[in-house]
C-alpha cells in the first residue's frame, strides 16, 4: 500500500532550522529541504511526480502549514 504523506515529523530531525534571533520565523525548513520542497513543486506543475514524490510534498506542504501556524502564534 502506498503511503498518502510522508510523515512531518520524518524531517524533525534533519530538515528544520530553529532561528531563535528571528521573531517572525523561528521555525524554517534547512536550505536543502527548502531546495527539494521546490522542485516538488515544479515537478506538480508539470504532472511529473511519481507516487513516493506525492507523498513527500503532501508531507512538506502539511510542515509548512505547521511552521506557518507556530510562527503566526510566536509572533503575535
Amino acid at each position: 500500500m502506498q503511503e498518502l504523506m510522508k510523515q512531518p515529523s520524518s524531517w524533525l530531525p534533519n530538515g528544520i532550522n530553529l532561528n531563535l534571533a528571528d521573531q517572525f520565523r523561528p521555525f524554517s525548513f534547512t536550505e536543502e529541504l527548502q531546495l527539494r520542497l521546490e522542485e516538488l513543486l515544479e515537478k506538480n506543475k508539470e504532472n511529473l511526480l511519481n507516487s513516493d514524490e506525492k507523498a513527500e510534498l503532501a508531507g512538506l506542504l502539511e510542515l509548512e502549514r505547521i511552521f506557518s501556524f507556530i510562527n503566526t502564534k510566536l509572533a503575535s
